[in-house]
């Protein structure tokens, strides 16, 4: 009985340590970001989605900083609007370049656009995959076209303009005397936290959200060597346009099981997306739920928050590793209880509708 009670009060012991110790990690990581290393100033900055939400909050980020934003969307009327809200906030409207392309179409004519506007404005210097859509319904309930359709406007589009873009952004250019290598390159995947846990309702979101992760951690280790360095975004629920229809619909438990991460404002989740990617992050996940959530779903990745793998970021990587494994066993422990919780939601309305 003396032993059974050492034996958990060693395992209460270590729990609470390890909490104590990534909590403390933590908050000395987060107290100790500055200003990102990496000056965009002069960089061509492409940002797919830009006309509205966390693609236009990122426009006001890079422009801000002195970099040239294309913003690519298939709505010329929304990329004009977009276009002035940056001119109203910063004044210069010569750095701000529209593209409509329909982001669902061909490879070819995707290739072929891109490639145009690279001709005409110059190599992209850093790549926001940030268009998509969500749509919530059980999966008995959403039509072959939709699903097809997640995965052509979330993944395809990305892997396209991505593809197109990548050959450019291997080649070096001179910026104002500074030579712009590929490792001073970035790519950025804006996936979702649907994409970590699987939630009800967003069988077909979700899994065309978990081919741009799959595809952004690969490209993450092509890439690691030469750049351009690949971030993956995971965004919580955001207060945009996007969300107001994905909204519509909804089933009850899904909006149950949403309400509870609360609603984050899109120049937040971007100033998240921004200083992550540059630099250089692994995974951009947004506050500390996110964090969490990263490490918890990490699998095989790298530590989340790396940077990079030389010897300079030696003490970085081993802390992060450090609080990721203390981590592990208590994010188990909560990932164990928030599954069952959501399966507690899930039968709650499913009982109510059978009893309606």
């Amino acid at each position: 009985m003396l032993y059974l009670s050492r034996h958990v009060s060693l395992q209460i012991f270590i729990i609470g340590f390890s909490a104590f110790a990534v909590l403390l990690v933590f908050f000395l990581w987060n107290r100790s970001r500055g200003s990102p290393t990496l000056n965009v100033s002069g960089y061509n900055v492409f940002i797919t989605g830009g006309s509205s939400g966390i693609g236009l909050a990122l426009a006001h980020l890079f422009y801000g900083a002195g970099a040239s934003v294309t913003l690519i969307a298939r709505d010329m009327a929304r990329l004009q609007g977009a276009k002035e809200a940056l001119i109203a906030n910063h004044g210069d409207r010569r750095r701000i370049h529209l593209l409509s392309l329909d982001l669902g179409g061909s490879y070819s004519n995707i290739e072929q656009t891109l490639s145009a506007h690279v001709a005409l404005v110059g190599t992209a210097d850093i790549l926001i995959n940030c268009a998509g859509y969500a749509l919530s319904q059980s999966f008995i309930d959403t039509p072959v076209d939709s699903i097809e359709s997640l995965i052509r406007i979330n993944y395809l589009a990305s892997a396209y303009v991505t593809k197109a873009l990548l050959p450019h952004m291997l080649k070096g250019r001179e910026q104002n005397g500074v030579i712009i290598r590929s490792i001073d390159r970035r790519i950025v995947f804006v996936s979702t936290m649907a994409a970590q846990v699987s939630v009800y309702g967003f069988a077909a979101y979700g899994a065309s959200k978990c081919a741009v992760r799959g595809l952004a951690e690969t490209l993450r280790m092509e890439l690691e060597p030469t750049g351009p360095l690949v971030t993956l975004a995971f965004p919580p629920d955001t207060d945009t346009p996007g969300l107001a229809k994905e909204n519509v619909g909804k089933p009850a438990a899904t909006l149950e099981i949403s309400a509870a991460g609360g609603l984050a404002a899109p120049e937040d989740v971007a100033r998240t997306i921004f200083m992550d990617t540059l630099e250089g992050k692994v995974i951009s996940a947004f506050g500390f739920e996110g964090k969490a959530l990263s490490w918890g779903t990490a699998g095989l990745l790298p530590p989340v928050n790396a940077c990079g793998f030389g010897w300079r970021n030696w003490l970085t990587l081993l802390i992060a590793a450090l609080c990721e494994v203390l981590a592990a066993g208590p994010l188990r422990a909560f990932g164990i209880g928030y599954a069952l919780w959501m399966r507690y939601v899930v039968l709650k309305h499913t009982e109510k509708f059978q009893t309606a």
